[in-house]
């Protein structure tokens, strides 16, 4: 959990107060997000609140579907007329920021914003060249998520490390039949939950997190696709050739009808989703579980990919900077804003606003207890960063072709993994 930091907090509601000065004239400020109706209506209401606490500041709010939004801002920005506050998508950061100086650096407004509140890593996944991008809205990360049944029919228990998954793989085989698994993680999942084994084995992830190149060899590379083959071969992950022929490689978990079953045990699946999971599992919630985080003995990092989705940027023509700062940390920090804005848009990445959701059980208890493993995990050292090209729709891309030709046998792991590297290199050097 978020270490509480009382003085640090007091400090900065000091800071807060003597600058309330610095409002006295009236400011206007405009802010644009996407997003579906139930988060308009309660980013309206958050807005109303903050402009009573805030007299002499006014927020414009410019809002619509995701559609076109990201064309609209791209327009904007080429033409300087960009909101003081916008909301933009984490994985847009090389498109409008490439060297750190698309958008206003948030540490100038460290006496406005508490940075205090959110965990060092996800600050650290917002910067470039040392500049903060932006505030991060909420974070998420990957973990093990069960479907309880067939593992209590198998009588297994949830895997702590990785051959104990190997060998859950082999028993629910042989106890409950071939059409159980321990795990099916779309191909999404096939390349992150083998490269978070890679990740701990080795320590290096394979994309660096502060150049756009490779990090890991060719044989580190090929040892991190031949672990993937090895968990499909041994009956650990429902394979993407299997998935392919049940109606799709990438359809979600939910909607397949082994999982409705239950004859998958789990998945591996980013925290802000796990209720999503539930849905069409007659248990609801209750027939779910989190397990524990699979890790190599002695490893520096658990593997895991977590980040935050988007966060709030504040525009380098804006004329209120200051007042577009506060509102910020309104949005992200303040209590009664976390009461209405809720999980519309992601679970809290402040530890103000996630106090407010647990504590008042505003969050289901899985939810917690999920989000409560990633921000274990991250206090110890655990998670590591990410480049902010990994999920690029080109890497991405790449990497879905690689992982459906290895489970369909087209091609092997060695001849794999020198052109992964190859075709990684030539894209990155061109973002």
């Amino acid at each position: 959990m978020f270490k509480r930091k009382t003085l640090a907090a007091l400090t900065f509601t000091a800071l807060v107060s003597l600058t309330s000065a610095a409002f006295a004239e009236d400011a206007s400020i405009r802010f644009a997000w996407w997003g579906n109706e139930a988060r308009a209506a309660n980013t309206l209401k958050v807005i109303k609140l903050f402009e009573e606490k805030n007299p002499g500041i006014t927020v414009k709010a410019e809002y619509s579907g995701y559609d076109g939004y990201q064309t609209r801002l791209s327009t904007q920005f080429a033409g300087g007329t960009e909101p003081d506050v916008m909301q933009v998508l984490l994985a847009w950061l090389p498109m409008f920021s490439k060297k750190g100086d698309g958008f206003e650096d948030i540490n100038k407004f460290s006496s406005l914003i508490n940075l205090e509140e959110f965990p060092k890593t996800t600050l650290e996944q917002v910067s470039i060249n040392g500049k903060m991008q932006g505030v991060p809205i909420g974070s998420t990360g990957f973990l093990f998520l069960y479907n309880k049944e067939p593992w209590q029919k198998a009588k297994i228990d949830y895997p702590k490390t990785w051959d104990e998954l190997f060998e859950a793989g082999k028993l629910m085989r042989e106890r409950l039949g071939d059409e159980y698994y321990p795990l099916d993680p779309t191909t999404q999942g096939s390349f992150l939950i083998s490269l978070s084994w890679a990740m701990q084995k080795y320590n290096v992830n394979f994309i660096d997190p502060d150049e756009p190149k490779v990090s890991m060899s060719e044989e580190q590379v090929a040892d991190w696709l031949r672990f993937f083959k090895r968990l499909e071969n041994e009956h650990v992950l429902v394979s993407i050739k299997a998935r392919t022929a049940m109606g799709g490689a990438n359809k979600p978990t939910s909607q397949m009808p082994d999982w409705v079953e239950g004859k998958w045990g789990g998945v591996y699946s980013q925290d802000s989703t796990l209720t999503s999971r539930a849905d069409t599992l007659t248990g609801g919630l209750d027939q779910l579980e989190v397990g524990p985080y699979i890790m190599l003995p002695d490893a520096k990092t658990a593997g895991t990919m977590s980040r935050t989705g988007f966060i709030y940027s504040i525009s380098k023509h804006s004329k209120q900077q200051e007042a577009a700062a506060k509102f910020i940390n309104f949005l992200t920090t303040d209590a009664e804003a976390a009461r209405i804005i809720g999980t519309s848009r992601a679970i809290p990445a402040s530890k103000t606003q996630w106090d407010v959701l647990t504590n008042e059980n505003l969050i289901p208890p899985i939810q917690k207890i999920g989000t409560g493993q990633i921000m274990e995990l991250d206090e110890k050292g655990l998670v590591p960063r990410f480049s902010l090209y990994f999920e690029h729709p080109l890497i991405y891309k790449l990497l879905f072709n690689t992982f459906e030709e290895l489970s369909f046998d087209k091609t092997t792991p060695e001849e794999a993994a020198p052109k992964l590297i190859k075709e990684a290199t030539r894209i990155l050097s061109r973002l």
